[in-house]
């Protein structure tokens, strides 16, 4: 904040000098005068200039505008009138026709979309391992077990008949 003073005296500082040097110096008041004069001329001039171009600017854009409403107005008056009748009837018959259709699908075959995304995963998922996993029947009886095998038994000789 104080650097923002400091600027705005600096620059205060500096036009009060400037103003007080003009003032200040040695010259009539007959130079003056014709100087404050020439400057307010020069001002006159450039906001003659100024008018005169703003002056054609809004001329332009006044006649482009014209231009462009003259072309609605044509517009306007090829398109065919409607019949707010028409409108009135044609709304009504949309209204018949949205109000007749049943608000839940009376279809088995209807899927509803889907919206959570974690549930459509988990789905794909489960179907993917029944897919991959041999099926159980439920209603099938158990499996009977594999007979274990038979531990190691000794080697045995053939039986001689005479012994």
């Amino acid at each position: 904040m104080a650097k923002g003073h400091f600027l705005l005296g600096f620059i205060l500082g500096g036009a009060s000098a400037l103003a007080a040097t003009y003032l200040l110096t040695p010259q009539t008041s007959d130079e003056l005068k014709h100087k404050w004069q020439e400057k307010k001329d020069d001002l006159a001039d450039r906001a003659a200039d100024y008018y005169d171009y703003a002056k054609d600017a809004t001329a332009d854009w006044r006649e482009s505008a014209g231009e462009f409403v003259a072309d609605l107005k044509e517009r306007a008056h090829a398109t065919p009138a409607t019949d707010l009748a028409d409108y009135d009837d044609a709304t009504a018959a949309l209204k018949d026709e949205l109000t007749a259709a049943p608000e839940v699908a009376t279809d088995d075959d209807f899927d509803d979309i889907v919206v959570d995304g974690k549930s459509a995963f988990a789905q794909a998922k489960d179907d993917f391992d029944a897919a991959t996993t041999p099926a159980v029947d439920a209603d099938a009886p158990e499996a009977p077990e594999a007979p274990e095998a038979p531990a190691a038994a000794e080697p045995t000789t053939p039986e001689d008949p005479e012994a």
